[in-house]
């Protein structure tokens, strides 16, 4: 009943319109808003391109059945940002609930309220969205009619259809950004120096704060979709040589592993450096009994030998206990979560090298003197 109140009392998506009429007013959930999406990409890209009689390619166009690049971003991309925009605002409840709930630490569930209400409320961060949509949206407009080998350059209607739909998602995948590092912060106020209960036998094999695992392992996989996205614009930048004069295009690749990095590491991190203290003093501890029994042990050497038995005895099991207390996890992760990560990460290659190897390949072609159809 508690944990329901302070759920009631946070509803973050309250702050943000979009967010407050798909969970409010159409009750959506995050899987059902991206499976929204997409059927709603389906018919707005098959609409615009009836008006424009661009749906088969022709003389000097692409067609959009020909065109496979919107259909992997308007059935997939896009979807998922939208449906990660919607579970952001609810994940981060779900984690203080968790924590709230186990025996690792205790929180002040007033004090937490407070401060994240407070950093959802900010003004500023739908201000910033506003301005990224704006940017990203502008420099669609600017760069697809350079893009011959794309059906969003074959005339002004598809070209205005992927501009605003670029706005709308980057606005929201803007606040989805905001809202991941805004988590951080939350999880870094509440983890950061307070004394944690880490049990070295919890079934979750991560201390007890599997919640931070399971949320950060979430986080990993919306990275890899991102890093498809980033390659797709990569691999068209690349192949259809608009690069040089929109070079800060590739900013996007080392934006992209900081923002990877920080989305997922930034909420173990919250939590490692109070897992380790617990280790470490608990460490200390065994050691200073153990130090003392082992003093003591030479004063029993002149004792009966049923007593030097049980002294060491206790010694060997306080060298267990060390050893035990030693295999403590000091990350609330396991390795299959960091190996998924990993694979998350390398994403954008595909599309680099993809359109590194087929402009390779045009031009070995070109140098035997084979000409392309």
């Amino acid at each position: 009943m508690t944990n329901h109140k302070f759920t009631q009392k946070r509803n973050l998506h309250r702050f943000y319109p979009v967010a407050y009429l798909v969970i409010e007013k159409f009750r959506l959930s995050p899987l059902t808003f991206g499976l929204l999406a997409a059927v709603t990409a389906t018919g707005v890209y098959l609409f615009s391109a009836f008006l424009s009689n661009t749906l088969w390619s022709k003389q000097g166009q692409m067609g959009l059945l020909q065109d496979w690049i919107p259909w992997l971003v308007g059935l997939f991309i896009n979807p998922v940002t939208l449906g990660y925009y919607l579970w952001s605002f609810q994940a981060i409840d779900q984690v203080i609930q968790e924590l709230e709930i186990s025996d690792v630490l205790e929180i002040d569930k007033l004090e937490i309220d407070q401060f994240v209400i407070n950093l959802y409320s900010q003004k500023w961060r739908k201000l910033s969205a506003l301005a990224s949509a704006i940017f990203f949206s502008t420099i669609v407009f600017i760069i697809r009619p350079r893009l011959e080998s794309s059906w969003t350059s074959s005339s002004l209607l598809p070209i205005l259809t992927i501009t605003i739909a670029t706005f709308a998602v980057v606005y929201m995948g803007s606040i989805l950004v905001l809202n991941l590092i805004t988590n951080i912060w939350i999880f870094y106020r509440i983890l950061g120096k307070k004394d944690l209960d880490i049990n070295p036998l919890h079934p979750d094999r991560c201390g007890g704060l599997r919640c931070l695992s399971d949320y950060s392992l979430k986080t990993a996989y919306l990275v890899g979709v991102l890093g498809i996205w980033i390659g797709v614009i990569e691999y068209q930048v690349i192949t259809q040589d608009v690069g040089k004069g929109f070079w800060f295009v590739h900013l996007v690749i080392p934006l992209y592993i900081f923002l990877s990095m920080e989305c997922f590491f930034g909420p173990l991190l919250a939590a490692h450096g109070g897992m380790k203290t617990a280790k470490e003093e608990s460490l200390h501890k065994i050691a200073r009994q153990f130090r003392a029994e082992y003093s003591g042990i030479y004063t029993s050497l002149a004792e009966d030998t049923e007593a030097f038995k049980k002294k060491s005895e206790k010694i060997q099991q306080l060298r267990t206990l060390y050893t035990m207390t030693d295999e403590l996890p000091v990350w609330p992760f396991d390795v299959k979560t960091f190996r998924r990560y990993l694979l998350t990460v390398p994403t954008p290659l595909i599309g680099i090298l993809s359109g590194i190897g087929k402009n390779l390949l045009i031009n070995l072609l070109k140098q035997q003197g084979i000409k392309l159809g």
